[in-house]
């Protein structure tokens, strides 16, 4: 099965756009990319052991433009300020750089970071770092073992045909995007040499975009001094 970007998604806002402007999402993009857009998502967490813990997020699509070589470029900013750059090429969606609210120039991704292939198709396989948020310890360990904190994980696209119901809506047709690691801890971090499989599952929806993800860190050793958890972001307030 697959699914197109449609072709005019790029032109959906030509040039910079403001903030402020009202935009439609296109309706099959399932990464929405006109300026304006705002989505708000719930984030629960819950480490291993501990009560769950609530938060808000909000992503917001704040303008297009010129970018470090390429045209069209999207920058996408959450409320804390962080923005992402987002690059539309011919084979998929890409974070090209980030800038905190400290930081007086984007960082560049080396490599850009795949988010979704072009076309969507099941089966598709790539690979994307990511970090790693819920194994703790009493002494650090994560660092020796990842170098900052991050790992690789090997995504395919599982369903083109998901359905979904989230706090905003029911959702069909849509996406599923499935990242798995096997992260390694040999017995020199003080314990058995065990892996640590890592999964990250992720709904885009048409017109919609990411509407779900879940992220599990399932370690947990028999004394408790490692542990994982789980993550889980749905979307409560979506564009448009």
């Amino acid at each position: 099965m697959r699914r197109s970007f449609r072709t005019g998604l790029v032109l959906a806002a030509v040039g910079t756009l403001l903030a402020g402007c009202d935009s439609a999402p296109e309706p099959d993009a399932l990464f929405p990319l006109a300026a304006g857009l705002e989505w708000q998502y719930r984030v629960t967490t819950r480490p291993h052991g501990e009560d769950p813990r609530d938060s808000r997020l909000t992503m917001s699509n704040v303008e297009r433009g010129y970018f470090a070589g390429e045209e069209d470029i999207l920058i996408r900013r959450n409320q804390h300020g962080t923005r992402y750059y987002i690059a539309e090429r011919e084979d998929g969606l890409y974070r090209v750089a980030v800038k905190s609210v400290a930081q007086t120039v984007p960082i560049m991704d080396q490599p850009p970071v795949r988010i979704l292939p072009r076309p969507v198709e099941t089966g598709q396989r790539w690979r994307a770092p990511a970090h790693t948020y819920l194994l703790g310890r009493a002494r650090t360990f994560i660092s020796d073992h990842a170098p900052g904190n991050t790992i690789d994980l090997d995504y395919h696209i599982e369903a083109t045909d998901a359905e979904i119901e989230v706090p905003a809506g029911r959702y069909s047709d849509c996406v599923l995007a499935v990242g798995r690691a096997s992260f390694h801890l040999d017995a020199e971090t003080g314990f058995a040499a065990s892996d640590v499989p890592i999964e990250q599952r992720e709904w885009y929806c048409p017109g919609v975009g990411l509407t779900r993800l879940s992220r599990d860190e399932r370690l947990t050793s028999g004394d408790r001094t490692i542990t994982g958890g789980r993550i889980e972001i749905v979307l409560t307030g979506a564009p448009g």
